[in-house]
């Protein structure tokens, strides 16, 4: 089973997933939840191409699609056999603009078997990334309530399409502040059945 959850940076995937997790008791020790991006930073350093994750932005753009292709296949392979929630983006914001966090070539390899997007207003989202940069703990983009609401939106339309491209449903939560329990509740309920 291969479970993608997506959402803008500082939605707080990993705090739903944790409660998710709380809730679902014995059973979520079935689960384990995976990172693209550090699958991507093991691969290339295996490889010899980097030594830090830095270093993985300065690679060549074929290698950086080779080396997201072969992450893939071993997340797929970890995933015949386990339960595994992927931690990736729908999209990612670039100085040039969105790109996708799951090509094509991604996709083919992974074949989730759900989607699952965590939104929330924008307002609640810059609360979260501020108490971030507060407590030193993440480094989140802050003060523009208009670009998360169109990341948001983006990464909508863009999992929509990875849907289509897929057949994979899509299931979207909503996370406002106060309502972890209720997005972890149903997060819990998709991974159980």
């Amino acid at each position: 089973m291969l479970v993608v959850i997506t959402g803008v940076p500082g939605i707080g995937k990993s705090t739903t997933v944790r409660k998710a997790f709380e809730k679902m008791g014995d059973e979520s020790k079935e689960f384990e939840v995976v990172n693209y991006g550090n699958v991507m930073f093991n691969t290339a350093e295996e490889e010899g191409l980097v030594k830090h994750r830095d270093e993985m932005r300065s690679l060549d753009t074929q290698t950086q699609h080779n080396i997201q292709k072969e992450a893939a296949i071993k997340i797929r392979q970890k995933a015949q056999n386990n339960k595994i929630i992927l931690d990736t983006h729908a999209t990612i914001l670039t100085p040039n603009g969105y790109i996708p966090g799951m090509p094509k070539w991604v996709l083919e390899e992974l074949s989730p078997d759900v989607i699952v997007i965590i939104e929330a207003n924008a307002q609640d989202i810059e609360n979260w990334r501020t108490k971030d940069l507060k407590g030193d703990f993440r480094r989140r983009e802050t003060g523009n309530l208009k670009g998360t609401e169109q990341h948001q939106n983006v990464n909508r339309c863009v999992s929509l399409a990875y849907s289509v491209f897929t057949g994979t449903p899509i299931k979207i939560i909503e996370k406002n502040e106060g309502q972890l329990d209720e997005a972890a509740e149903i997060l819990a309920g998709i991974l159980t059945k």
